[in-house]
Parts: C-alpha cells; sequence; structure tokens
C-alpha cells in the first residue's frame, strides 16, 4: 500500500495517485461555455522515469443534461479518454509514440518548483467521425500548482490552429479545472479500464 508521503527531490511525484476533477471551459472574452467532470490515475510505469497518465472526461456535463431531457442516451459520444506516457528526465517531461496508448497528443512539461508545473499539450487536427465535426487541433498551456497535496488547480489557454495548421494569432479559450486527490493507490477499477482501453487498442493494429 503506498503511503501518503512523497519524495519531493522527484519531480513529479506528488501527481502519483487517483484524482476526480471537474473542467470549466471559457471562451476568450471569460464568458462560460461548458463544463464536465473527470476521473484521471497516474502512476510509474518506471518509477523517475517513465510516468503514465489516463484519464477519462465526460466532455461536457452540460450536453448530457440536454440528452438526458430529451431521453437520449449518447454516453458514448460524450465520453473521451485521454492517455499517455511521459519520459522524465529530472525536472523535464516529454510524450513518446506507445501503440499499447495510441495516443495522438503531444505533452511537453516541467517543473518550475516543487509543486508547480508547466505543460504544453498539443492536439492534432481530427477529421469528422460519426456525427461529430471536424476539430482544427490547438494548443493548450496549462499552469499547474497544488494547494496542499491533495488538491491541484490547473488554469491555461488554448489556442486552436487555422485550416493550414498553424496557430492563431488570439486565444481561442481558457480551461480551468480543480482536482481532488481519491486515493494513494490507483483503484482495481481504474486498471481495469485501463487494460480494456489497451486491448482495444491492440484489436486494431
Amino acid at each position: 500500500m503506498r503511503d501518503s508521503s512523497y519524495d519531493y527531490n522527484r519531480p513529479f511525484d506528488i501527481m502519483v495517485g487517483a484524482w476526480t476533477g471537474h473542467s470549466i471551459l471559457y471562451n476568450a472574452r471569460g464568458e462560460y461555455q461548458v463544463s464536465g467532470p473527470s476521473v484521471v490515475w497516474i502512476r510509474w510505469i518506471k518509477t523517475g522515469k517513465v510516468l503514465r497518465y489516463f484519464q477519462e472526461d465526460l466532455t461536457s456535463l452540460d450536453d448530457l443534461a440536454i440528452l438526458h431531457e430529451a431521453d437520449r442516451d449518447s454516453f458514448r459520444d460524450t465520453m473521451k479518454t485521454r492517455a499517455f506516457d511521459l519520459r522524465i528526465d529530472g525536472k523535464r517531461c516529454d510524450s513518446f509514440d506507445n501503440a499499447q496508448l495510441s495516443s495522438n497528443i503531444e505533452v511537453e512539461g516541467s517543473e518550475s518548483r516543487p509543486g508547480t508545473y508547466i505543460f504544453h499539450l498539443n492536439f492534432p487536427p481530427m477529421p469528422a467521425k460519426d456525427g461529430a465535426p471536424a476539430t482544427p487541433g490547438g494548443d493548450y498551456y496549462n499552469n499547474q500548482y497544488f494547494t496542499n497535496p491533495n488538491e491541484r488547480q490547473i488554469i491555461g489557454p488554448f489556442i486552436a490552429k487555422d485550416p493550414q495548421g498553424k496557430p492563431q494569432k488570439q486565444v481561442t479559450s481558457v480551461v480551468a479545472q480543480t482536482f481532488t486527490r481519491i486515493s494513494y493507490d490507483i483503484p482495481q477499477k481504474f486498471l481495469e479500464i485501463e487494460a480494456y482501453h489497451i486491448e482495444k487498442r491492440e484489436a486494431l493494429d
């Protein structure tokens, strides 16, 4: 059983565990757009060297409420998985290709001081699929800081790309997130979700 102490001399170690959170999206004028909950688990694949990040998002609680009131069951359309492995090099990290996770998100980040992190996530363009519109992709820059070891605040701008794949010159939206640790260990049901995700990815190859 993992205890509640962390090695603050080991960057990213304080992130390890299971979390539940809530994301709120604002437009560039600070006006509320949508919100949604998520569960996240983070664990060492190789302590101090490779960190796995796995997140299940309910992309819009607002949309789900509308579907519920309209008596439409469309959970599959409102859930999204974000999973990637990070290579740790001192206080810096970057993502790398992992066929098991098959993530198309590119990530880089660093720890500035204990409990304070900066990340850049690059989301590639996505074609239209199953009725969902195509998205141009973009860059999400976020600052993460711990108000205490079990509470994590995240905020940063998202800058969409134009049809040619170039970042736009203005902020498209702002994402604010709050996460609370629910367990130092990863619950077995979360590991089963991860295993099922990997099994599905391997079946597609």
